[in-house]
């Protein structure tokens, strides 16, 4: 599961998806952009990916395999990466938290790339609770929700990704009669202020209004609570399983470039789907004379098993 978020921010930046080239479709002239790609995570070594964004007949971006990447940790040189093959570019430097890492990229016949992100701490959670009939969904059916208490140092601007896993085994007598498993990346008719701050039930937020050093957030889901048995039934009935929450620290720039990707996913989804066009996407980027995103991630998976 530690892996999730950055697998999430990879498959984004890759810019694929389904496309299909409209016949005499002549496209404006494409000058190829260097661009530069990376997501540090806290505890790894430090890698960046260098390529050349190309138009859009071009399937794939053509890697740069002759570039210089040059590597900073709080504004002092530490290594050159050496490159792997197929445009990534990696070093010995380990990522540590609250250290401020950026990169110089000198690609020829190019202005030099520059991009610097700060590496966020890890998120502290200290409890993991079920609230039953937190909510009811759009059908009136009653929903539970995942309380998340988690530390915050409210003098210090942290940005966090969250999602949570669950899955529960059903046994009535000592035999199984069912599974429930559940992937929760939203939070329905959401009533917690940091979420309702963001403008989305999405588990992407900041602790811009939390002034306490101890923050509960309250996600309501759909997760399935339980099963009905007849009345006439005898013998035990038993509920196990575990809630995993997934909740990373994530740099500024990885923040904004999700909030960025929500807007424009929300916009395309009514005139792609509507009105057959697809409008330009301007994803959020921080890389100085080029295209791309430098970010950093501090992943954390907690779990709580739970036997009733």
């Amino acid at each position: 599961m530690k892996n999730t978020f950055i697998l999430f921010l990879l498959f984004a930046l890759a810019l694929s998806g389904c496309r299909k080239l409209v016949s005499d479709y002549e496209h404006p002239d494409f000058e190829p952009q260097p661009t530069l790609n990376a997501i540090l995570s806290q505890g790894q070594p430090v890698w960046v990916q260098v390529s050349l964004a190309q138009c859009l007949d071009s399937v794939h971006p053509a890697a740069c395999t002759d570039a210089e990447v040059l590597f900073y940790v709080d504004g002092q040189f530490v290594e050159r990466l050496q490159h792997g093959g197929e445009g990534f570019y990696y070093g010995e430097t380990t990522a540590e938290a609250l250290h401020e890492y950026a990169c110089k990229v000198i690609v020829p016949g190019y202005d030099t790339l520059f991009a610097q992100t700060e590496m966020p701490e890890t998120p502290v959670v200290t409890g993991i609770e079920i609230m039953g009939n937190a909510t009811i969904d759009d059908e009136g059916n009653p929903c539970a929700a995942v309380l998340v208490t988690f530390n915050n140092n409210p003098n210090r601007k942290t940005y966090y990704e969250a999602s949570i896993e669950t899955r529960f085994e059903y046994l009535f007598d000592a035999s199984l009669v069912a599974i429930s498993t559940s992937h929760i990346g939203f939070s329905i008719n959401t009533d917690d202020p940091v979420l309702l701050n963001e403008g989305s039930g999405r588990l992407l937020f900041s602790n811009e209004i939390i002034r306490d050093t101890v923050y509960t957030l309250k996600v309501n889901t759909r997760m399935r609570s339980g099963y009905g048995f007849s009345e006439n039934a005898t013998g035990a009935y038993t509920r196990s399983g575990y809630v995993a929450v997934n909740m990373h620290g994530v740099s500024e720039s990885a923040y904004r470039y999700l909030k960025s990707q929500d807007a424009n996913e929300s916009l395309d989804a009514y005139t792609s789907l509507i009105l057959g066009v697809i409008t330009p996407v301007n994803l959020y980027g921080n890389v100085e004379n080029g295209l791309g995103l430098f970010a950093a991630i501090a992943p954390m998976t907690d779990t709580v098993f739970i036997e009733d």
